[in-house]
């Protein structure tokens, strides 16, 4: 009897947890940033599956320039993953879409949909020049043909270890 009761509350603590996994993607390129300059830069996103609950949660796609403080946020919207301008930001290629795009996932239309192993990406913008008193934020420069990352996955017991921006190695 103490042994059913021992195995009922095993069970059950792993139905309540869910028997979580955690999972950062990440990848790495280099690329000229929007002000011309040969960067490095990183993409990640996490996502957590919970297989009893067949469940999947995921965060957001991030792309983080070395030598730039910039984050490319995104919406995700029924006809894809969509990185948002900046109000400072220009367009450069299309400029008759929504003023508000900047780029977009082309490897699938939500979070969830991304895998490891290639990711796509446009960026449509440039980042405007700094006047005296903003600092440009580049990122990505703008190009018609897509980037590809080569994205990775990595468990991982919690998301305190997300991957960190590439460091930069200007000396001015």
């Amino acid at each position: 009897m103490m042994h059913q009761a021992l195995r009922g509350l095993t069970l059950g603590t792993l139905l309540l947890s869910g028997c979580a996994h955690h999972y950062i993607y990440s990848g790495t390129l280099e690329a000229e940033d929007s002000q011309g300059k040969h960067r490095q830069f990183l993409l990640f996103w996490n996502k957590t599956e919970r297989p009893v609950w067949f469940n999947t949660s995921e965060g957001t796609v991030r792309v983080l320039p070395q030598c730039s403080l910039n984050v490319m946020p995104y919406d995700e919207r029924p006809e894809g993953i969509i990185f948002r301008a900046r109000e400072s930001d220009k367009k450069v290629i299309d400029p008759e879409q929504n003023t508000h795009v900047c780029g977009r996932i082309l490897s699938g239309n939500r979070v969830a949909d991304l895998t490891e192993d290639s990711l796509s990406l446009t960026v449509l913008c440039a980042d405007s020049p700094p006047d005296d008193l903003n600092q440009a934020k580049p990122y990505l420069k703008a190009r018609p043909e897509p980037y590809e990352f080569t994205v990775s996955r990595k468990e991982v017991p919690d998301f305190n270890d997300i991957p960190k921006r590439p460091q930069c190695t200007d000396t001015n």
